[in-house]
């Protein structure tokens, strides 16, 4: 066998070994037992592990932080380059007055409640920002109610610009290309954070008849900027138990 069909062998050899490489195995680090429905996500793409417990890693860039989250289960933030395999996964202790259970009744279920999971700890940091500066803005916007009609407006509308570009500074124009289902639960979370509707704070900042507009054009597309956050019932019980449990835990 000349050296060329030598190579061309070796390649042949690791190919598929480069290839499962990418797959990772991830356990419960007292029982060792595999954990299927585990998020693993980063800011360009989310997969779960199988009934078995594995997921490929193939379509997360070299240099992603990728996060891990179970329910019950330590979030754990690593990049990529550094993931172990496999991964044992710590559970966490949750003070008794916080727990909360979630069942579901099919695998349909809780594929919903995996990608709700990884949207809410996706968008929680906007809605956070958004709150914290409407909070820093509120005294100045005192003083603007004071202006006259059309003043006031513009002073609003400059403000309201200044937030937008503030997210976006922080966290990039991805904040710009959030899904319709994103879209809606960046709503909820401003809701729970300011306790003002989206409908409210656009109404403030930008007048009735744009809040009208916003609405109605929400409403097109299956939200609304009026409805208020519950956390006692529907989605927003789950992306309650979500913030606690995963986020804030």
């Amino acid at each position: 066998m000349n050296r060329t069909k030598i190579i061309i062998f070796q390649i042949i050899i690791l190919i598929p070994i480069a290839g499962y490489s990418q797959y990772i195995l991830i356990k419960d680090k007292d029982t060792h037992f595999p954990l299927p429905g585990v998020n693993i996500y980063s800011n360009h793409y989310g997969t779960t592990t199988d009934s078995s417990g594995k997921c490929n890693l193939s379509k997360f860039n070299a240099s992603d932080e990728i996060v891990i989250s179970h329910i019950g289960y330590e979030v754990i933030k690593i990049k990529k380059l550094k993931v172990d395999n496999p991964i044992l996964l710590s559970r966490s202790n949750v003070p008794i007055g916080r727990v909360s259970v979630i069942s579901f009744k099919s695998k349909k279920e809780r594929r919903r409640y995996n990608k709700l999971e990884r949207d809410v700890i996706r968008i929680y940091p906007y809605a956070v920002l958004v709150s914290k500066l409407l909070i820093e803005y509120s005294t100045v916007m005192d003083s603007v109610n004071e202006l006259s009609y059309f003043k006031r407006r513009k002073e609003k509308k400059r403000i309201f610009n200044l937030i937008e570009n503030k997210l976006i500074n922080k966290y990039g124009k991805k904040v710009k290309k959030l899904s319709k289902n994103q879209g809606r639960i960046l709503i909820k979370l401003i809701d729970r954070e300011t306790k003002y509707t989206s409908h409210q704070i656009i109404k403030d900042f930008r007048g009735f008849f744009v809040a009208g507009f916003w609405q109605i054009t929400a409403v097109l597309f299956g939200h609304n900027l009026k409805s208020e956050y519950n956390s006692d019932i529907g989605e927003d019980k789950l992306i309650e138990h979500i913030i606690i449990n995963k986020i804030k835990n």
